[in-house]
């Protein structure tokens, strides 16, 4: 009995956008951008039997072209919602090409809420974790730290990275303006027992984030340093503070080839691999 193709389908998985709304009325620093961030699946179905069955690849649109597709149309799009956007993306692969009879899109966003209200400074929300750790020992006092991992932290504009050693290895151009992403990781220590926890992790926390948005950011390691002097001139009773804050990357993604310019709009949103940035600040 001869076998048969019961089922086929394919497409391009973890697509990762980003792009920010610019009203593109004013300079970067005042005007108020909108960040939004999806993982996009996308699956095609149709007349792709052949591929399959006689190795006949004509009818196949590339899985790289998906990818390009949803950069693409992310710029033209004015993209207001994962929804909506989905559904420009499905309606396109079933009306530019013939032979798909069906285009699943599926989107996972990362959300990003305005933080501080800040025209250009976003937190992702739902990750952020406190944590504390206290040691007690015989004969010594006993070390109360205090904490905070997950934290999502990103601006949209008054970052940069130039001047940095030029080498045989070195490809990274100088920028004046990118995202500047991290999942920030905090921990304090305090001189002794005798602490409001609640008032000094309020006041730390909010000393960082007031300090990540309040400068012109030349790297990340600039930032955490200010940062660090922030969180303990809010908080005396902190003797010293270690941030460690891996650099997200957030890469521009090239329009150029698919006719569309891009300037500083959409970009490719990647975990791996990631600068890691740490230091302790002391008094």
């Amino acid at each position: 009995m001869p076998h048969q193709l019961a089922h086929h389908a394919y497409g391009k998985h973890r697509v990762r956008v980003s792009k920010i709304k610019r009203p593109r009325r004013g300079a970067a620093s005042t005007e108020r951008h909108e960040l939004i961030e999806a993982a996009v699946d996308i699956e095609l179905e149709g007349g792709f039997a052949p591929a399959y069955t006689d190795g006949d690849n004509a009818s196949i649109v590339a899985t790289d072209t998906c990818k390009n597709t949803v950069y693409a149309l992310a710029k033209d799009d004015p993209f207001d919602t994962i929804e909506s956007f989905g559904r420009t993306l499905a309606e396109h692969f079933v009306s530019t090409y013939d032979h798909i009879t069906r285009a699943g899109v599926t989107l996972h966003q990362h959300s990003w809420a305005r933080l501080l209200d800040c025209p250009h400074a976003f937190t992702g929300s739902d990750a952020e974790t406190p944590t504390a750790r206290v040691v007690a020992q015989r004969g010594a006092p006993t070390r109360v730290e205090a904490g905070v991992t997950g934290l999502m932290i990103a601006k949209t504009t008054e970052s940069g990275f130039s001047g940095f050693h030029r080498d045989a290895f070195r490809t990274l151009p100088d920028t004046d303006d990118r995202i500047f992403a991290t999942e920030l990781t905090a921990s304090w220590v305090y001189a002794d027992q005798e602490v409001d926890f609640v008032a000094s992790r309020s006041a730390i926390r909010k000393a960082m984030l007031a300090r990540f948005i309040d400068h012109y950011s030349e790297s990340v390691q600039q930032t955490l340093w200010l940062m660090g002097q922030a969180a303990l001139d809010a908080c005396d009773a902190a003797t010293s503070i270690t941030l460690t804050m891996p650099n997200k990357h957030h890469l521009l993604f090239n329009l150029a080839p698919l006719g569309r310019e891009n300037d500083n709009e959409v970009f490719v949103s990647t975990d791996e691999p990631f600068g890691w940035i740490t230091g302790t600040v002391t008094r």
